[in-house]
């Protein structure tokens, strides 16, 4: 043993270290390499079910026959990604991928020859990417089934990719480990967004959307005439960013005006840091780069959010009004305890969490979906004329009372039935979000009498699958908000469970409501007084771009990036003042 020390000293400390970390990559190596294998297999068995369902060695005791729908063809080498990439090609290069999942569903024959319709759930090999098979969920009776039947646990990728930006204690992050501690902190936080306290908000609310709405007005030309290019979704951000940080924390930012602040600009940092658990992500994480960007930005926002935690623990009462004082008022009450809420380091750690969260997620789609709004809405004339049309009905026929009337009678924004009804079906055509849920052995997909079985793999629901569908949405493609207007039975009602923007069941989003109020508001206070021009071309021009520009679906405008994404060139606009009736 002393000869073998005596050696070890002669070696270089290099290539002692180099050695060290070749066996660590060679193992990590060898263990995904087994896991891909694995999961070919997996796939491989599932498909090779014969035509009752049943794998061939497998017991008549199911109440149900098995399926597996396994996209066809599938490769032990590559899996699925040739089929995925084959389906990307025919996009932009900077299209979301949630294209791709809307075409695979779209021309399912091509993968299900055999099938007399669309399976409910797709089985997917996208290792190495994914670790683990995916189930692509198609059918509303498979999503009611996984969030609201028998809800199953969200899949921990999703506490794994809002580490950087939230430390993994926040609501999501939550679902993934302990149901019980969602479910406290989801009473608690339930309060601040209940209509009652976002109605009660209503001046805040106004007081930031009519920033917004005179922002446009002022980049509208003199005259009557068109303004200059400018881009909607820099101004919606930062509109909504104001609007949930006074909404949770009572914090005036003034991102509209003065932005961007640290908090914003340091969150904006860790924001491409949320991404899937991928082995290529892994490697990201174990760099320097990205423990110093986690740590430098996580250390200002931290700084920005403790003064005003501090704040709400000292001075919620029955005037509590933002979602943290009435959670921290919540929770006095459920400890029975004297005097103030003690602001213990683990209590701090999870509002500031909850708070990041609620500033991550509430800020970019909200800014997204009113960009959508106002594309969407610009396409027809006869939208713009009845949302016009309602808010003077409800609101007086001069714009500019508007908020007076609003502030004094803030429940009249319930009354806009028609506009929300045009958000809603925006949402119907561009929902962002989507969800991801584990499967497990005690959890099975029953659909007419057969059985999806779904161990081992992550579920993944995707809105505007289910939106798209014809058997679902009569003239799908087309822009109807009175879909959500028309009684149970007509032809254009929504079927039951198949909107689901905000996803469904007990892990619904939180802030849906808010969300659409401030679409609401923002429609409210520009429809009448503006018009909108989304000029691609004008801005291919100042940009001095050549070449043919890129369209999905004849439009060109899209969802680009990844995550929740963004539309293209974040949606090039000029306006104009409208010239009001007498």
């Amino acid at each position: 043993m002393d000869i073998a020390f005596g050696r070890l000293k002669d070696v270089p400390v290099w290539i002692l270290t180099g050695t060290f970390v070749s066996v660590l990559l060679v193992s990590w190596f060898a263990r995904s390499l087994h896991r891909g294998i694995t999961i070919r297999r997996k796939i491989r068995q599932l498909s090779s079910r014969n035509i009752t369902g049943k794998k061939n060695n497998e017991p008549d005791h199911h109440n149900a026959l098995r399926f597996t729908p396994v996209m066809q063809p599938h490769s032990f080498i590559l899996g699925h990604l040739p089929i995925l990439k084959a389906l990307g090609n025919s996009l932009p290069k900077d299209a979301h991928p949630g294209y791709i999942s809307e075409r695979l569903v779209a021309e399912w024959k091509t993968y299900f020859p055999k099938e007399d319709s669309c399976p409910p759930v797709i089985y997917l090999d996208l290792w190495p990417f994914f670790p683990q098979p995916i189930i692509y969920v198609t059918s509303a009776e498979a999503c009611y089934q996984l969030t609201q039947g028998n809800p199953q646990p969200r899949h921990p990728m999703f506490r794994w990719a809002l580490t950087p930006a939230t430390e993994g204690k926040d609501l999501i992050s939550m679902a993934c480990t302990s149901m019980s501690t969602h479910k406290l902190w989801r009473s608690l936080l339930n309060p601040g967004f209940s209509s009652r306290n976002l109605i009660a908000s209503m001046p805040v609310l106004l007081e930031e959307v009519l920033i917004f709405s005179k922002m446009l007005k002022d980049a509208a030309g003199s005259g009557g005439n068109w303004g200059d290019l400018f881009t909607v979704y820099d101004k919606t951000i930062r509109l909504t960013f104001d609007i949930i940080a006074r909404v949770a924390l009572g914090l005036r930012l003034h991102e509209q005006t003065s932005g961007p602040g640290p908090l914003f600009q340091a969150l904006s940092n860790v924001i491409p840091l949320v991404k899937m658990d991928t082995l290529w992500n892994r490697a990201e994480r174990l760099l320097p780069k990205y423990r110093k960007t986690v740590s430098t930005n996580g250390k200002v926002m931290r700084d920005a959010l403790l003064p005003q935690i501090e704040r709400s623990a000292q001075s919620y009462g029955d005037d509590a009004d933002t979602i943290v004082d009435l959670a921290l008022r919540d929770l006095h009450v459920k400890s029975n305890g004297g005097g103030t809420v003690q602001l213990t380091p683990d209590l701090v750690d999870t509002i500031i969490s909850q708070i990041k969260f609620f500033l991550f997620a509430g800020h970019n789609t909200t800014a997204q979906t009113i960009c959508w709004t106002l594309y969407e809405v610009n396409k027809y004339e006869n939208v713009k004329e009845a949302l016009r049309a309602e808010h003077n009905e409800v609101l007086g026929a001069n714009p500019l009372r508007a908020a007076e009337t609003l502030r004094s009678q803030p429940y009249k924004i319930k009354e806009l039935r028609y506009t929300s009804a045009v958000v809603k079906e925006t949402l119907r055509l561009h929902a962002l979000s989507e969800t991801f849920r584990q499967g497990t052995a005690s959890f099975d997909f029953e659909i007419d009498g057969k059985s999806f079985p779904t161990e081992d793999c992550m579920i993944q629901t995707n809105p505007i699958i289910l939106h798209l569908r014809e058997d679902l949405w009569p003239r799908p493609l087309e822009f109807l908000p009175e879909r959500f207007m028309v009684p149970d039975g007509h032809a254009l009602h929504p079927a039951k469970n198949a909107w689901r923007p905000f996803e469904m069941g007990s892990m619904r989003c939180i802030g849906e409501e808010l969300a659409m109020i401030e679409i609401v508001l923002c429609l409210v206070f520009t429809v009448r007084e503006l018009e909108f021009d989304f000029d691609w071309a004008g801005w291919d021009k100042l940009h001095d771009r050549s070449g043919p520009p890129d369209y999905v679906n004849g439009r060109r405008g899209y969802r680009c990036g990844d995550g929740v994404g963004h539309i293209k060139d974040n949606l090039p606009c000029r306006v104009k003042q409208r010239k009001l009736p007498a």
